[in-house]
């Protein structure tokens, strides 16, 4: 019998689109301009890279989440961190646990 194991572990999808986030932030963003649109852009590029970066990235996303330096671009538009944590990790992008590497077992030999 054979199991495909991507029809097992199909990651979940997220409750909204990113471009959702995008105008929910941009909406809420003062002042209002293509500075802002930027600062938003860069924060929900770091949100989508939490769920379908690489791993390298993800971490990289994750990090970015979770640090002062989301506070530091929040605060340029005067965005919350908490808030924007909430709505990643409450619409299914980020994880409350940091993405880390499936360590494989290796095959111990057998001795005959």
């Amino acid at each position: 019998m054979n199991i495909e194991p991507r029809k097992l572990h199909k990651p979940a999808e997220p409750l909204v689109k990113i471009a959702t986030i995008f105008r929910m932030f941009s909406r809420q963003a003062h002042p209002q301009g293509p500075e802002a649109n930027l600062v938003v852009g860069v924060i929900c590029q770091a949100i989508y890279d939490c769920l379908y970066a690489s791993l390298v990235e993800k971490s990289r996303a994750w990090n970015f989440l979770q640090d002062e330096r989301l506070h530091v671009w929040a605060s340029t538009v005067s965005l919350d961190a908490d808030f924007i944590r909430d709505v990643a990790s409450k619409t299914g992008y980020m994880s409350k646990e940091p993405p880390h590497k499936v360590i494989k077992k290796k095959k111990e030999a057998q001795l005959a």
